[in-house]
C-alpha cells in the first residue's frame, strides 16, 4: 500500500512540475547585422528543439533587425536564414540580448551580380510574393532550401511548410493543392517562378485554414521525353535511404510526369531522462527516468500526374498518387528508479512497441483559368485510405526486496482506420479595385 501512495504521489508532484513549467518562460532574443554591421531584416528565425531539430516556432526580424521569441524551453538550437547569408545556428542560451552577425554566401554570391539578382519581396492582392526567377535564390538547390529563405517561411525535412507566427500552411502549386507533402522534394528551386505567401487567409479557403503557400512554377521549355533519378542516404543511429525516379514526357502546352519513391528511413532516435525530487513531510523521494525511442518505416509510392495549359490564363489537370507504407516500428523502453530517502525502492520498466502500416489513394483535378476579370478556381479532392495499427506495452515492477516477485504484465492494441472522401471546390473571383503597394 505504501509503494502505491508513493507512485501516486509521484505522478500527483510531476503533473504539478508540468504545469508549472509551461508558466516558466523566457524571452530569447537579439539583434542580427550583416558584416558592415547595418541591422538585416526579414531574417527567419526558427527554434528548434534538441536532439531531433523539430520546430517549435519562429520568428522574422523587424527593420533594425531585432527579435525575440518566448519559450520554455532551456536547451535548443536558433537557426537563422537569410538571402544571400550563410544559414547560421546558435545555441539558445548563448543568444539572449546579444548582436548576431551572418557571413555573406560567398560561394552562391560569388556566381551571381548581387544587385541585380536578389529577390524582392512585395504585396500582390492578398499575399506577400516573393520573385525567385532571375534570383540567386534559384540557386538554392531543392525547392525546400529556397522556401526556408523566403521572409516568414520555414521548410521541413519531411516536406512541411510553416508560416512563421501562424503555423501550418496549405500549400498549391500552380493553383492544385498538395496533398502529398513529399512532392516539394521532386521540385528544384531554379523551377520557381515566385511564390505567394497569405498569412490571414480570405473566404476561398477554409475556415481552419491558417495560412497559405501558392508556387508559381515557370513555364516547362523544351518537348520530348527526359527522366531524372535522385537517390540519398543518412546514417545517424541507423541507416535511411530512399530513391525517387521521374519520367516525363511534354510536347505543346500537355506536361505528364509518372514518378516512382521508395525510401527506408531508420535514422531518427530520441533520448530523454528525467530526475524527479520532492518532499514528503521528512521524508524524501526521487524518481530517476530515461526514455529511449526509435522509429523505422519503409514505404514506396508510385504516382502519375498529367498537366495542360492552353495559354497563360487557362491550364488544367490530375494528378494520382498510390502510398504504401508496409511497416513503421516503433519502439520504446521507458525505466524510472524509484528512491525513499536515497534508499533505492523499486524499478518500473515499461516496453512499447507499435506498428503503423497503411495504403493510401490520393486524387485530384483541378482547372485554373481567368475570363476577362473573373478569376476561376475549380478542384476535385479524393482520399481513400487503410490503415492498421497494432501495438503492445509491457510492464514490469521489480521491488528490491527479494521476497517480492516481479509484477508483469501486457496490454496489446489494435486499430483499424478506413477512410473514403471526396471534396470539390468552386470559386470565382473578382477585383473589386486596382492597386500597387510593395515594400522590401
Amino acid at each position: 500500500m505504501k509503494t502505491m501512495n508513493v507512485r501516486l504521489a509521484t505522478m500527483v508532484v510531476a503533473l504539478m512540475m508540468t504545469v508549472m513549467g509551461f508558466a516558466r518562460k523566457q524571452d530569447v532574443g537579439g539583434r542580427v547585422i550583416d558584416a558592415q554591421g547595418e541591422p538585416l531584416p526579414s531574417v527567419n528565425v526558427v527554434l528548434l528543439a534538441l536532439p531531433d531539430s523539430s520546430f517549435v516556432q519562429g520568428t522574422v526580424t523587424d527593420e533594425q533587425g531585432m527579435f525575440k521569441i518566448s519559450t520554455d524551453k532551456k536547451d535548443g538550437l536558433l537557426k537563422l536564414t537569410c538571402v544571400g547569408f550563410e544559414t547560421l545556428y546558435l545555441p539558445l542560451k548563448a543568444t539572449n540580448g546579444l548582436t548576431i552577425q551572418m557571413k555573406e554566401d560567398e560561394q552562391l554570391l560569388g556566381e551571381v551580380v548581387v544587385k541585380s539578382m536578389l529577390p524582392k519581396t512585395h504585396v500582390k492582392g492578398d499575399a506577400m510574393r516573393t520573385t525567385v526567377e532571375g534570383t540567386i535564390l534559384e540557386k538554392a538547390g531543392t525547392v525546400n532550401d529556397a522556401l526556408s529563405r523566403i521572409p516568414s517561411l520555414e521548410a521541413e525535412r519531411d516536406g512541411g511548410v510553416k508560416v512563421l507566427g501562424r503555423g501550418d500552411a496549405e500549400v498549391y502549386i500552380n493553383g492544385r493543392k498538395v496533398l502529398d507533402e513529399k512532392e516539394l522534394s521532386r521540385l528544384r528551386a531554379d523551377q520557381i517562378q515566385y511564390v505567394d505567401v497569405v498569412q490571414n487567409p480570405g473566404a476561398r479557403y477554409a475556415a481552419s485554414t491558417k495560412a497559405v503557400v501558392r508556387i508559381t512554377l515557370k513555364k516547362a521549355q523544351g518537348e520530348g521525353i527526359s527522366f531524372q533519378d535522385y537517390a540519398s542516404g543518412i546514417y545517424r543511429y541507423g541507416h535511411t535511404l530512399t530513391n525517387n525516379l521521374d519520367v516525363n514526357y511534354r510536347t505543346g502546352g500537355l506536361d505528364i510526369t509518372a514518378s516512382f519513391w521508395a525510401g527506408r528511413y531508420g535514422h531518427n532516435k530520441s533520448l530523454q531522462t528525467n530526475d524527479l525530487t520532492y518532499f514528503v513531510g521528512p521524508d524524501r523521494y526521487e524518481g530517476r527516468t530515461s526514455q529511449e525511442t526509435k522509429n523505422v518505416w519503409k514505404g514506396w509510392s508510385p504516382q502519375l500526374q498529367v498537366n495542360y495549359m492552353v495559354d497563360e490564363n487557362h491550364c488544367f489537370g490530375a494528378f494520382y498518387k498510390y502510398d504504401r507504407h508496409p511497416s513503421g516500428d516503433l519502439n520504446s523502453l521507458f525505466l524510472t528508479d524509484n528512491y525513499e530517502n536515497g534508499v533505492y525502492k523499486e524499478r518500473s520498466e515499461s516496453h512499447i512497441w507499435q506498428d503503423d502500416n497503411f495504403s493510401k489513394h490520393i486524387f485530384n483535378a483541378y482547372y485554373n483559368g481567368k475570363v476577362g476579370q473573373l478569376g476561376i478556381d475549380l478542384n476535385i479532392d479524393g482520399l481513400f485510405d487503410d490503415t492498421k495499427t497494432p501495438g503492445s506495452t509491457t510492464e514490469m515492477m521489480t521491488p528490491i526486496t527479494t521476497s517480492d516477485a516481479p509484477v508483469t504484465r501486457t496490454i496489446d492494441s489494435n486499430t483499424n482506420s478506413a477512410n473514403n472522401f471526396w471534396a470539390s471546390k468552386l470559386i470565382f473571383s473578382y477585383p473589386l479595385w486596382k492597386g500597387n503597394l510593395s515594400g522590401r
